[in-house]
């Protein structure tokens, strides 16, 4: 594992030159989104397929992408697209089931390379809500060398179930690339784990 100390998390985004599989934990909502936002801009600009899916309204957030920069054209062109993931609930095997079908929807006609910022199981308030996203986030990891693309899966610290939070983002560690995190006082870091 590399620590990168000084390293502001927008410069290794910056930097991608492979596919990864990349955590981004966060307490600056806004800051987050501004990482979100540079790696699909990258993306973009390299000529990569990009998908942002979201619980939020997925209007709002082509209305962010728009005031951020990224241009019309690729919405239009199809070279970005938006999804709103809806609330997956049920028992974990009812979930995964949900959530594969939600990937297969996200993934239809996206052409690699591509970048994705996407986290399927909304609600991880709840020890079964982490449970599937953990189940989720190892079987990427698992199949990763068969995706066409880089992932970016960002979780905000204050929505995750608390007395599992510590041991199940270590968990996290082990299925991805890289984690970045973002503290509420700004700058963040990047952890290599690969």
């Amino acid at each position: 594992m590399t620590y990168q100390t000084g390293s502001i998390p927008i410069k290794y985004v910056s930097m991608l030159d492979e596919k990864r599989h990349i955590a981004l934990f966060y307490e600056d909502k806004e800051y987050a989104r501004l990482i979100e936002f540079w790696f699909l801009k990258i993306g973009l600009e390299r000529g990569e397929d990009c998908i942002y899916a979201t619980d939020e309204d997925s209007g709002s957030i082509v209305i962010k992408l728009l005031s951020y920069g990224i241009s019309l054209d690729h919405f239009l062109s199809k070279r970005i697209r938006v999804y709103q993931i809806s609330t997956i609930t049920g028992d974990l095997e009812t979930m995964l089931v949900s959530c594969k079908k939600e990937i297969n929807r996200i993934l239809t006609g996206v052409r690699s390379p591509y970048r994705i910022v996407a986290r399927i199981v909304s609600d991880v308030s709840t020890i079964q809500g982490m449970s599937a996203e953990a189940e989720l986030e190892n079987l990427t990891h698992e199949c990763f060398e068969n995706f066409g693309g880089t992932i970016m899966c960002p979780y905000d610290f204050s929505k995750i179930e608390v007395t599992k939070k510590a041991e199940w983002i270590k968990s996290l560690y082990s299925s991805h690339h890289a984690v970045i995190y973002v503290p509420k006082s700004g700058e963040g870091g990047v952890i290599c784990t690969c």
